[in-house]
């Protein structure tokens, strides 16, 4: 067999408008979102060569910097600067990574007065979905854990240090995600995903609140239930009564529409993905593919 010697894909960066591979990216360390995290950010999956779900990426982007009022970013410049970064890393299925912080300034807590320039980073990386593929068709277990983060969790910053804390303990027991539970033993969202049950035949969601990260994927999900002759309806759970749902799911960037079949020690259904989530994925493969086979659109 041949050995294939073409040049792999590039990592490649775009640092406040310049193309570089990302390793070679800088920041000074006076930027805000290195010493406060004061920034936010979006990941967009990327299939063949374009990015998904890309107009409710950037107005959740656009949200975001509105609350946290960092002002100053063009953002049809940053979606043009965005695609035009996929399109020279030549990597077609993978995902970009965009993060705007306040900017580079002395630090202080107050907002830099005059305001400064926000620093943009934008990033993509090649993602191999496989193992994520295997998870899909078998299902995977997601673990309970206490939600500490802040009470802003709507706007997408970079502030995840609980986050991380809360997926490196499940991960640690073999779990695959965390289900965050508030101080009033009810279930908000995992780490980095939406979950969504079935009871009685009911798919149900956790109402977006400020606790509540609007996952893009979650609110695509009100377009698959549209094919399957279902809707998402807005509930409140706590662990114990999720551990007996009919199925639980895990919607997300990367992951897709996930399968769990395990919360903590309690079995979902019969241990295997159920029969609205196989549904879901399927919606999910041809919404995909409907979009995929849409004439490009040059912006």
């Amino acid at each position: 067999m041949p050995i294939d010697l073409s040049p792999a894909p590039l990592s490649l960066a775009c640092l406040n408008g310049v193309m570089m591979p990302a390793d070679e990216a800088k920041v000074s360390v006076w930027d805000r979102g290195f010493v406060f995290g004061d920034a936010v950010y979006e990941v967009c999956r990327i299939y063949q060569g374009r990015s998904w779900l890309e107009e409710e990426h950037f107005a959740r982007l656009e949200r975001s910097l509105g609350e946290l009022e960092i002002k100053g970013v063009d953002m049809k410049a940053l979606r043009g600067r965005t695609i035009a970064t996929i399109k020279q890393s030549d990597i077609l299925e993978g995902t970009v990574y965009i993060q705007i912080t306040r900017g580079v300034a002395p630090r202080a807590h107050a907002f830099p007065n005059p305001p400064v320039p926000p620093t943009e980073f934008i990033a993509v990386k090649p993602y191999d979905d496989s193992p994520t593929q295997k998870n899909r068709q078998k299902g995977v277990t997601i673990l309970s854990h206490p939600d500490l983060r802040w009470g802003r969790c709507d706007i997408k910053s970079t502030n995840l240090l609980a986050n991380c804390m809360a997926l490196e303990n499940v991960k640690r027991k073999g779990g695959f995600e965390a289900a965050l539970v508030d101080r009033d033993g009810l279930l908000t969202e995992a780490t980095h995903s939406s979950i969504l049950w079935v009871r009685d035949g009911r798919l149900e969601g956790t109402p977006l609140e400020e606790n509540i990260l609007p996952g893009c994927t979650r609110l695509l999900a009100d377009t698959l239930t549209d094919r399957i002759g279902m809707k998402i309806h807005d509930a409140k759970i706590d662990l114990n009564t999720l551990m007996q749902a009919d199925e639980v799911l895990l919607m997300g960037t990367t992951i897709e529409v996930m399968p769990v079949v395990k919360v903590d020690e309690a079995v979902i259904g019969k241990g295997e993905p159920g029969p609205i989530t196989r549904k879901l994925q399927e919606s999910y493969k041809i919404a995909l593919r409907e979009w995929l086979e849409q004439t490009v659109v040059i912006r």
